[in-house]
Parts: structure tokens; C-alpha cells; sequence
């Protein structure tokens, strides 16, 4: 994928990724941490390096940075063509969607917490859904009608292929013993025979909580680099508070005109001119949104 990426691979796109692995490391490494020293999980000493890091092999705290830069960069490949201005949420959203994502999530997160707080069997899903939850509802708050709107390819596909594949490779290494789940924390119930739930939806969790993250981190860059009335000064490399405060802009005050006239564009070009359209990707921040609107 890098080698593929590689012609394409600009600051921004640098940016995000290590924006990214930078918060998935942060954010994992107290959770996983906790899960070792409760023996949630173990592993055998012959089959690791040593080092670790709070209790966490060197090896696991490797599988964080890998497997968000190979979600990372899938998701900047499949998003390539994507004009991402394009799809920025207007007044009249769906507001149905919004609220029936926060229930679900919020109801995962209660769920997970009370099987934490009941321990035994449960003890690890619970621990996974009551840590990745908040982090998916506070991104679904900021981006989920951004989200929505997005074509299948950039949002479903990133997620699916990395975490079918991280389920097959999960399943060949509990079957080797690389790592084992203690039994009396887990349901023992199986996707398939050697990949337990809990680790299905462990892969799942991560790879939403990345794609989602970066949707969010997208839908910043959108905002920013459309409303020149808003955001007059934009550095190629925004920092996280001014990813932040254009997250937080109310969609009252979009120009709705310039975002009308940006997809009518986007419209034109695919029917006209696809090639050109697909050509423009190669060009970042406001000046393919300039080509595009010539």
C-alpha cells in the first residue's frame, strides 16, 4: 500500500497518519496496560522479545502504530478521489441517524460498563466496549452526518478489509499460542473456531474508532479550506485546536451557496470531464477547490 500511495503521499496526508497513531497509542496504551497486569491476557515469555512498555510487550505496543498506519493508509486510498467539500452537511440533516447512533453507542457503553462492574465472564467485551465507546460517540457528535454522506468505498471498505484480515491473522496466532485469553474473563464464544467474540469485536472497534478519526480529521480539513470567510488563514498543517474549532462551527453559518455551487460543480466535472476530476485529487488544500470551481 505505501508503494502503491507512494506517487500520491503528500504533508497533510503525513500529518494525519501520525496525528493518528499518535492518538491511538496514547489512548491505548493505560487500557492494554490494565488488561495484562489484570491477566486478562498473557504471553508465553518464549514467544516475545522482552522490552515493554508499562507492562505491555514491545510487540503489542508495535501492533498500534501498524495497524492504524495500515487502516490509515488504506482509508487515504480509497478517499483519494473523494471531494471532501463536497459532502459537507447542510442545515437540514439527518437527524433520525444522528440520534438513533448515538443510542446504539450509548447503549454499548452502558453495557460495556456493567459488565465490567459485574467481572467474571463479560469482564474483557466490557472492557473493550467501555473504552472504545465514548471515543466513537464524541467522533459520531462531531462528524456523523459528514460521515454519512460519504461514499461506501471510503468509509465501510477501510474498515471491512483490515479487520476481516486482522481476524484471520488473530485467529492463526491464538491458535499458536502467541497470546492467550484467560478463560473466567471471556464469554468463550466463538466467531469462528479460534477467533473468539471478543477479539472479533475488538478489530471491528479499532478500525471504526481509526476510520472515524480520520473522517472527523477530513471533515476539519473540509470546513477549513471551504469557508475562506471563516477560516481566512489556513496553515498547511493545521494544529488539533483549529481541527477542533471548525469541528465545532455551526452548519448555520456555512456559506450554503459556495458548498451548492461546489457540488454542482463536483456533478458536472464527473459527467464532463472524470478524468479531470480524478486529476484534481493530486492537488491539495484550496487550490483543487479552486480548479474544481473554474
Amino acid at each position: 500500500m505505501t508503494f502503491l500511495y507512494r506517487p500520491f503521499l503528500n504533508r497533510i496526508d503525513l500529518y494525519k497518519i501520525a496525528f493518528l497513531i499518535s492518538i491511538a497509542v496514547i489512548s491505548t496504551i493505560p487500557w492494554d496496560s490494565y488488561l495484562i497486569r489484570r491477566r486478562v491476557w498473557t504471553y508465553p515469555s518464549y514467544v516475545i522479545i522482552g522490552p515493554t512498555l508499562f507492562n505491555i510487550p514491545a510487540e503489542e505496543v508495535f501492533f498500534f502504530i501498524i495497524q492504524t498506519y495500515n487502516t490509515s493508509l488504506l482509508y487515504l486510498l480509497l478517499s483519494k478521489p473523494v471531494f471532501h467539500p463536497a459532502y459537507l452537511p447542510s442545515q437540514k440533516h439527518h437527524a433520525t441517524q444522528w440520534n438513533l447512533g448515538h443510542a446504539v453507542l450509548a447503549f454499548l457503553v452502558t453495557g460495556g460498563g456493567f459488565l465490567v462492574w459485574r467481572g467474571n465472564e463479560g469482564t474483557y467485551l466490557g472492557l473493550i466496549l467501555a473504552w472504545a465507546g465514548p471515543f466513537a460517540l464524541l467522533l459520531w457528535s462531531l462528524s456523523s452526518q459528514f460521515l454519512l454522506s460519504l461514499p461506501l468505498s471510503s468509509t465501510v471498505a477501510p474498515i471491512a478489509i483490515p479487520t476481516v484480515y486482522l481476524w484471520v491473522v488473530d485467529t492463526l496466532a491464538l491458535r499458536r499460542g502467541t497470546w492467550t485469553i484467560e478463560s473466567g474473563t471471556k464469554f468463550g464464544v466463538h466467531l469462528w473456531e479460534g477467533l473468539e467474540i471478543e477479539e472479533a469485536v475488538f478489530f471491528l472497534a479499532t478500525n471504526i474508532l481509526i476510520v472515524f478519526g480520520l473522517v472527523a480529521f477530513d471533515h476539519a480539513l473540509a470546513i477549513l479550506l471551504t469557508f475562506p470567510s471563516l477560516f481566512p488563514q489556513v496553515p498547511e498543517l493545521p494544529s488539533p485546536f483549529m481541527l477542533i474549532d471548525a469541528l465545532l462551527t455551526e452548519v448555520s453559518k456555512y456559506d450554503e451557496e459556495r458548498v451548492t455551487g461546489i457540488q454542482q460543480a463536483v456533478q458536472r466535472l464527473k459527467k464532463k470531464s472524470r478524468s479531470f476530476y480524478l486529476a484534481s485529487s493530486t492537488f491539495s488544500g484550496r487550490l483543487r477547490t479552486d480548479l474544481i470551481l473554474l
